[in-house]
């Protein structure tokens, strides 16, 4: 007998079928009507254009285009639909009613042919109950609004490609059975959305209120990213009316990061958001190279000099931010020595000459007194304008003039600052910090958010970057200079996650996250389970850096381990083909580029393999990379190479073995021909 379960996953699929059905011919209406109104408008253009019924026709033009649009979204939402319907069900019971309502959570809504909500999306109010409580007594705030229960039922579904599987009953967000078998499989090419096994802690950070600026220090594998992107869907949602996809911006790390991140929200049925790297803001303002973060990493890597390391901890503090605004609004800001401007209006028969004067006292009392706290670029547009301004006053010049009068004058207020340029200001202030300054076009990793907060003192940006919220990722990577370029270019609210053990180049405290907090006006959260790798890869990594108190998901797997070789590339080889036969993603990664380098020659002669570059490459099954560029990303199984005690022995490369060894799920394999390093030394040693 086919049970109430399967005749309403019948049902609603073949609701979902309909919708598309009737998706399909609205589409089809809306496009020929917009293609006849095309016509009609380029056919009779003259006459149309006469009257105010161009106004009216481009109108129209623009409702037909939106309604297609929206249709397009609609469709992708609905052939999602079709192959999973809904992945839960709670049934809740209201203070004071006597029957529960049964609300099935999917990844959008299903309505039926009489209003009625069949599936609930999970974005909707009522379904974060799913999230936050387990049976018993619950609620859930929608609007001003709190609604008080008790949940007397939690199912789970698992559907595959349109077909309903199995579903039980249980007590949990999630059932532990169902994650330990969402997280044992092998990866995907692309990062998955993970509306169906949201925890708790993740759900108060994803719904949490649209204006509060958050920050989200987490630990690898705890879902920090993909979190931010559910967040980002959930305002999508929530608050449709006032934001639209591009009107999210999310900073992201690198190509090949911001390529594996790219299918989450299509996953869920939203269009990808705006994305950008500051590196590429660095361009596009100063029209000069920037150094990739790969390369800084590989430099230090190969050859961490200390010089190299204390330039990078100092220009990675919030004293050297310090130093620069104190440079900026002091030394360099009182170099501004403005002369007596004087204008000729007009002149009679005889000579006599009527002038309009701004005497030097008077633009020092305007910059440096009335204007004061603003930057330097902002004093003089105000100054500008109200110069302009005066002439229009006198009717001199008339309003449509004053634009370039006001133009005229910022020329005139720039000149008295002997020095103006970016580059120079940049020379100065290192001279000044007893630094030296990097020669050539290339600007420094290190550098970029100094010549961007220079540029935006002296002269503002070029460039319109606004956003309604924005997300930055891999926190830990920017330096205060670079939040503070932040700060300056987005108002908006934003959420910020990384994870001060991940940094790489330089240590990041406690006491350096709950000043970034402040420094951005952020509520600081942590998340502390990890989500990724198996009980044995997160104890390694964890115990490596000194991380207690951490928790992870009991899924077991194979300790890790090291293998001594005479031949490191048959070792690799032979490791992949009798421990990695299953997994599908599989990265030697590297140090450094050399490395990375020299490993995938040796290597390419025995079997197939890639050197991860593009996101394209992400495709290939074994993959040889750096540390650098496989941040953020995670495979199957992981084997770091040339893992000796020479290559392997301080801090910088005690972080990169964590970083390296944190990208795996399943697998962790450590490979030398020679003494293995000191951070291996509670692993157990193999012969090959």
């Amino acid at each position: 007998m086919i049970d109430n379960e399967q005749l309403y996953f019948a049902k609603t699929k073949q609701i979902i079928a309909n919708n598309i059905e009737q998706n399909k011919l609205e589409k089809a209406q809306v496009d020929s009507k917009l293609t006849l109104e095309k016509k009609a408008l380029a056919e009779n253009y003259r006459e149309v254009s006469k009257g105010d019924d161009l106004a009216n026709t481009f109108e129209v033009l623009g409702s037909l285009q939106e309604r297609s649009f929206g249709l397009d979204h609609e469709e992708r939402i609905l052939h999602l639909q079709a192959k999973n319907p809904y992945f839960a069900r709670i049934d809740f019971k209201p203070e004071g009613k006597e029957k529960e309502s049964s609300i099935y959570i999917g990844l959008g809504s299903v309505i039926d042919d009489n209003k009625k909500i069949r599936v609930a999306d999970w974005r909707a109010p009522v379904c974060s109950m799913y999230y936050d409580y387990n049976l018993g007594p619950a609620k859930f705030k929608n609007g001003s609004e709190i609604f008080k229960g008790e949940m007397t039922l939690k199912r789970q579904y698992k559907i595959e490609n349109g077909e309903l599987i199995s579903y039980f009953n249980t007590d949990m967000t999630i059932n532990d059975e169902i994650l330990q078998e969402i997280l044992s499989k092998n990866v995907s090419i692309k990062m998955k959305q993970i509306v169906s096994s949201i925890q708790k802690e993740q759900n108060a950070i994803v719904r949490n209120d649209r204006t509060e600026n958050m920050l989200v220090q987490g630990i690898a594998g705890s879902g920090k990213t993909s979190i931010a992107l559910h967040r980002a869907a959930y305002l999508l949602y929530s608050h449709r009316k006032l934001i639209k996809s591009n009107d999210i911006c999310i900073i992201s790390p690198n190509n090949v990061f911001s390529s594996y991140i790219s299918e989450v929200l299509p996953q869920l049925g939203e269009d990808n958001l705006a994305e950008t790297t500051l590196e590429r803001i660095v361009k596009s303002e100063l029209k000069r190279p920037v150094q990739p973060r790969e390369d800084m990493l590989d430099e230090i890597a190969s050859n961490p000099k200390q010089e190299t390391l204390n330039e990078i901890s100092y220009k990675s503090s919030y004293e050297y931010l310090d130093g620069l605004l104190r440079f900026l609004k002091g030394p360099f800001l009182e170099t501004f020595q403005p002369k007596d401007l004087s204008f000729v209006v007009a002149e009679d028969m005889d000579g006599n000459k009527q002038t309009i004067n701004f005497p030097a006292e008077q633009t020092k009392e305007l910059f440096f007194k009335a204007h004061k706290g603003l930057d330097l670029h902002e004093r003089i547009n105000k100054i500008a304008w109200q110069y302009a301004m005066y002439f229009t006053e006198k009717r001199h010049y008339s309003k449509e003039q004053n634009n370039g009068l006001k133009a005229r004058f910022k020329r005139m207020l720039y000149n008295f600052l002997p020095i103006k340029e970016v580059e120079k200001v940049y020379k100065i202030f290192m001279a000044r910090e007893g630094l030296k300054p990097h020669e050539g076009k290339e600007i420094k990793y290190m550098d970029k958010g100094t010549y961007l907060a220079i540029k935006h003192y002296i002269y503002g940006f070029d460039h319109d970057f606004s956003a309604k919220y924005l997300i930055i990722d891999e926190m830990q990577d920017f330096t205060p200079v670079d939040i503070y370029v932040f700060k300056k270019i987005w108002s908006c609210p934003m959420i910020v996650v990384g994870d001060v053990h991940q940094c790489i180049e330089k240590s990041v405290t406690d006491e350096y996250l709950h000043l970034t907090a402040d420094f951005l006006g952020c509520k600081l959260l942590e998340l502390n389970k990890t989500y990724r790798s198996t009980k044995e890869i997160a104890l390694y990594a964890n115990r490596l850096v000194g991380l207690e108190d951490i928790e992870f998901v009991n899924r077991s797997g194979g300790e890790p381990i090291v293998i001594q070789t005479e031949n490191q590339a048959a070792a690799i080889k032979n490791y992949i083909d009798t421990e990695c036969s299953g997994h599908e993603h599989i990265a030697i990664i590297c140090k450094c580029k050399r490395e990375a380098k020299e490993v995938y020659a040796a290597l390419k002669k025995l079997m197939d393999c890639r050197i991860l570059t593009e996101p394209e490459d992400y495709q290939e099954r074994v993959l040889v990379t750096t540390c650098a560029t496989a941040k953020g990303i995670e495979f199957d199984a992981v084997i770091i190479p040339n893992a000796d005690s020479e290559n392997y022995k301080n801090t910088i490369d005690k972080n990169i073995v964590y970083v390296s060894a944190t990208r795996a799920l399943h697998k962790l394999c450590f490979i030398t021909e020679k003494q293995p390093s000191i951070f291996t030394n509670s692993l157990k040693i193999m012969t090959y």
